[in-house]
């Protein structure tokens, strides 16, 4: 296994990450979403957007496997589903940190 790929797939699926999560909060940050930003559907809408968006990114751009160069051979569809959880684990870390920043 070739561990320097695998946190080369890593860092490019975390700036990835950021570049998702930066489109969610200007899409949920609208005016018009600005007085049910709080509601539990609306963070639910959203966790469910990032989850599509990430299976898709993952599914069709082969510079998004995680697994891609390492040695390691996995499936397709089983390298994408990681990919994609990876990639919205990391979109919640970057949201977690956002959020802490929005707050001061």
């Amino acid at each position: 296994m070739k561990f320097e790929i695998l946190i080369q797939n890593v860092f490019i699926l975390f700036v990835i990450a950021i570049i998702i999560e930066s489109c969610a909060m200007a899409i949920f940050s609208l005016t018009a979403l600005k007085d049910i930003s709080e509601n539990r559907t609306v963070q639910v809408t959203r966790d469910t957007f990032v989850v599509l968006l990430a299976l898709l990114l993952c599914y069709k751009v082969e510079l998004l496997s995680l697994f891609a160069g390492t040695g390691i051979k996995l499936h397709k569809y089983i390298d994408t589903a990681i990919s994609a959880l990876m990639l919205v684990g990391l979109t919640n870390v970057v949201n977690g940190f956002f959020s802490k920043m929005r707050r001061g």
